[in-house]
């Protein structure tokens, strides 16, 4: 008995001893992450994922959805915002640039174009959106071409650059591209489906 009461007075111990430096671990760390949000690391600026942390979307969607704008401005037609990644950013834009438009923005994602979209393969599925205009928006430029994209559009603007700020620092570059007239099957798929059994 006595020694369990020695050895519950010791981790009591431990605790009151550990209590100190680790609020004071955490108040350090929870500061540090605090201050990079709101101004980044000190003569670093932010780093280059985004995606990762909640700095930018606002002023992200705010640029995407102005240039979708545009877009329905010159030629009537209001493209679909295709992130061309996983979800992140469709779900990002669809999110902000709803708060900023005040109406639902619709977004897809890399399923598209034969990538992973979760759940955007069941809310955009690929078949539906045959004919339309698309506005492609990735982090890397890369990602706005290459065979996949290619197969299934009739033709591709000029890639642009987006440059995201925050209280004059560079947050990070954006690359956007306009597709014309998506085609849900590629051109061998399509071939499948017309070619005539043989006799």
């Amino acid at each position: 008995m006595v020694a369990g009461g020695a050895a519950l007075g010791g981790v009591r111990g431990w605790l009151r001893a550990a209590w100190t430096p680790t609020l004071v671990t955490l108040v350090l760390i929870y500061g540090a992450g605090l201050h990079y949000l709101v101004l980044g690391l000190p003569g670093l600026g932010y780093g280059k994922h985004i995606e990762l942390v909640p700095v930018g979307w606002r002023e992200f969607a705010r640029q995407v959805t102005d240039t979708a704008a545009a877009i329905h401005n010159q030629t009537g037609e209001d493209p679909l915002i295709v992130g061309m990644d996983r979800y992140a950013i469709a779900s990002e834009l669809a999110y902000y640039g709803a708060e900023r438009t005040g109406s639902p923005v619709t977004t897809s994602s890399a399923h598209l174009f034969e990538g992973i979209g979760l759940m955007y393969e069941r809310w955009t599925p690929a078949r539906e959106q045959q004919g339309r205009t698309l506005l492609l928006v990735a982090w890397d430029p890369r990602d706005l071409g290459g065979k996949y994209v290619e197969s299934h559009v009739e033709r591709l603007g000029p890639v642009e650059v987006g440059v995201l700020m925050r209280d004059g620092k560079l947050i990070r570059h954006y690359y956007y591209r306009l597709a014309y007239h998506y085609m849900a099957m590629t051109g061998s798929e399509r071939q499948a489906t017309t070619v005539s059994p043989a006799p």
